[in-house]
């Protein structure tokens, strides 16, 4: 079985957010938290913020767009307006940070329920370090918090106006399943978010802006492995039984949608059956794919994986092996062939190969 355990090594640091991304994320959300928690009426509504999301769970994938911020209020509740608290929100950024297209060098943008700072990269010529850190206000709901709903028409609806959710013990549980002892490892590293940070590598390149997004691939990918279904001990195992787990979890859910990995309510926006069933279906196909470069040799499974994983803004994820070239085929030193009493060198390189094409 051919695992190219040496090239995935490098293809999860090269789905991993760190170095000087990493760096100026961490200086961001501390520089809007810190300013946040420091205005006196945020203060006397019990602001105390925490971050939510792939970021937070560490389970994004490089480049990582944006980090997400839980402004909890902890001294209100559902019963006070969405907007009232949404407004002093944004008061505190513009005056700080301005708003886009209307100040010049204004960085806030008004979104449905949050408010998105704008971090430019200072190297304008590649732009790969831009991100963005979201705002988002949120409120004591019974054991649960409450977010403002998406439609402001809603906003003076008392039984409508907030909707329930708690990515904060999304986030404790997908540490517990991270450090479960129980859990697959890769050596002595517990597999499971580099796993989903290479999903959800994998969705972006073959399903884009296609529903279901990331967040819901990552929550199948996490009833999948804690229903202890996901097998294997490399990289290349994992990920494909991974697959292969999350595709029959998709055809499920074309029927009765995915449940909230909190709440156990169906996630939304809910998706149509046809299109659980095209995720489904592109991603089992996917699985196949990697099985046959399981059964394959190295270079051509390198090409396999090359071809699954893609590309982000580091370049190809997955490295080409030593010995092979891009289009997966074995390259060598010169060797001598005589057949005609001649010691003419000829390229291995230049022998047939079977060329893989995935559809």
């Amino acid at each position: 079985m051919e695992t190219l355990d040496n090239e995935f090594d490098q293809a999860v640091r090269n789905v991993t957010i760190s170095g000087e991304k990493r760096v100026r994320a961490i200086a961001a959300h501390t520089e809007v938290r810190e300013l946040l928690e420091a205005d006196k009426e945020l203060q006397e509504w019990g602001v105390d913020s925490i971050l939510i999301g792939s970021y937070a769970r560490q389970t994004a994938r490089y480049p990582g767009k944006d980090v997400d911020i839980f402004l909890r209020f902890n001294n209100l509740s559902v019963r006070h307006s969405p907007e009232k608290v949404y407004n002093a929100v944004e008061r505190v950024l513009i005056a700080q940070y301005g708003l886009k297209d209307e100040e010049a060098g204004g960085r806030v943008t008004r979104q449905a329920r949050s408010l998105k700072i704008d971090f430019p990269d200072p190297d304008e010529q590649f732009g790969d370090d831009a991100f963005s850190i979201d705002a988002v206000p949120t409120v004591p709901w019974e054991d649960h918090w409450a977010i403002p709903n998406r439609d402001r028409d809603l906003w003076n609806k008392d039984d409508k106006r907030w909707i329930k959710t708690n990515p904060v013990r999304f986030a404790e549980e997908t540490n517990a399943l991270a450090t479960a002892e129980w859990s697959p490892t890769v050596g002595s590293v517990n597999a499971y978010r580099p796993i989903v940070r290479l999903l959800r590598q994998v969705r972006h390149v073959h399903f884009g802006e296609q529903r279901p997004g990331g967040l819901f691939t990552e929550v199948a990918a996490y009833y999948a492995w804690n229903d202890q279904v996901v097998a294997g001990s490399t990289w290349a195992e994992l990920l494909t039984s991974t697959m292969e787990q999350v595709a029959k979890r998709f055809e499920e859910c074309a029927d009765h949608g995915l449940p909230d990995p909190v709440l156990g309510t169906p996630m939304k926006p809910a998706l149509e059956s046809w299109q659980w069933n095209n995720a489904a279906h592109g991603l089992s196909r996917l699985a196949e794919q990697a099985r046959e470069a399981s059964d394959s040799e190295r270079c051509r499974a390198a090409k396999i994986w090359r071809d699954i994983l893609g590309t982000n803004e580091r370049g190809r994820v997955l490295p080409i092996p030593e010995g092979c070239d891009a289009n997966g085929i074995p390259v060598g030193p010169v060797t001598a062939v005589s057949s005609l009493g001649s010691n003419q060198p000829r390229g291995f390189a230049s022998l047939p190969w079977p060329q893989h094409r995935l559809r």
